[in-house]
């Protein structure tokens, strides 16, 4: 069976799969009142804010962050610095708001400083919003905790989408939202949105049911769900994140660097991001053999991914989170190497 080396779904070690593989807990009894709760209990301490946790993907938690958080014809700033955050622009766009977008060069940020001239010349703005990992092209925007000041400083909310970022990504201070998901760093699998707040929700309509977070809120003290959370992706992140903490925050990222820094030092291709920049949990390459590259891997039992949209035959992705070592990191590298 391949070992799958992709931004994600990533490998699952084992003790997550048997954690997985049990009868679900009806939703309403105890038992899952006390998974839920430790589970909660313990995202909080791997990232500072309010956790929710609901039936869906990356995708469903950056929509409703947009939903929740912005209103129709509100000015926005969009920082652009790959494909999803082209996404998490069309759902700004979706939801009516007047969107700013300010465009990096492609492996890099926009300066914060940059960013709060620009923000100070939009007179009502409500909100910024960015990527914390660029999945898309292997890029880390490091500077969320600056962008957080500035926001506030203007009276702003700073949205994030950190779906393939934390807590391999650090982010050591209070955010006002955060999208996440389960099926990356935080080592379950696919299943569960994930949002972390210390804002409340600033919606001024009446949302679906599915993605409105007042519902889940208003039963949180009670660790209960408004419909049927996704019980066994939470049994695995009982088990992932009890593994987070228990080795400690500073040590899950540093290995994350250390995956990344090992496979950089190995690969001859060019890396899209610029070196300040390199995400710890995926890195991209240039290279005009993406096809051949992965169907070679495959053969050697490894799954990495390409690029996406303009980049899709041009790029290839290496997921570095999840279980696998060194010796698979030298083995894929050994490979792409064949193809520089």
């Amino acid at each position: 069976m391949a070992k799958y080396m992709t931004p994600g779904p990533i490998q699952l070690p084992n003790e997550v799969l048997n954690y997985i593989k049990k009868q679900p807990y009806f939703h309403k009894s105890i038992e899952f009142k006390e998974t839920f709760s430790s589970v909660l209990e313990k995202m909080e301490k791997i990232v500072k804010g309010n956790a929710l946790i609901f039936p869906g993907t990356g995708t469903l938690s950056v929509d409703a962050m947009v939903y929740n958080y912005v209103n129709p014809n509100e000015d926005v700033i969009l920082l652009d610095i790959g494909e999803f955050s082209k996404r998490l622009e069309e759902s700004l766009i979706s939801r009516g708001a007047r969107v700013h977008i300010m465009k990096s060069d492609i492996g890099e940020v926009i300066p914060p400083d940059v960013l709060q001239d620009y923000a100070k010349k939009i007179k009502d703005l409500k909100a910024i919003a960015m990527v914390h990992n660029e999945t898309s092209v292997g890029v880390a925007n490091r500077y969320v905790e600056k962008i957080q000041e500035i926001a506030r400083s203007l009276n702003a909310i700073l949205l994030v989408d950190s779906v393939s970022g934390i807590p391999a990504e650090r982010i050591d201070k209070e955010i006002d939202v955060i999208a996440s998901a389960s099926h990356k760093a935080f080592m379950s699998i696919p299943g569960a949105s994930i949002i972390f707040y210390n804002v409340k929700p600033r919606n001024l309509d009446k949302l679906p049911t599915s993605i409105d977070l007042n519902k889940f809120i208003s039963m949180k003290d009670r660790f209960e769900t408004p419909y049927t959370p996704p019980i066994n992706v939470i049994f695995g992140l009982e088990y992932s994140t009890s593994y987070i903490l228990k080795i400690g925050l500073d040590k899950y990222s540093e290995i994350h660097k250390e995956r990344t820094d090992y496979l950089n030092s190995l690969v001859k291709l060019k890396p899209i991001a610029k070196k300040e920049f390199r995400s710890n949990t995926v890195s991209a390459f240039y290279t005009n053999h993406a096809e051949i590259i992965i169907n070679k891997l495959r053969e050697k039992g490894y799954v990495i991914a390409t690029g996406i949209g303009n980049l899709s035959k041009n790029v290839i992705r290496i997921g570095l989170m999840g279980d696998i070592d060194f010796n698979d990191i030298k083995n894929v590298a050994e490979v792409i190497n064949e193809y520089d």
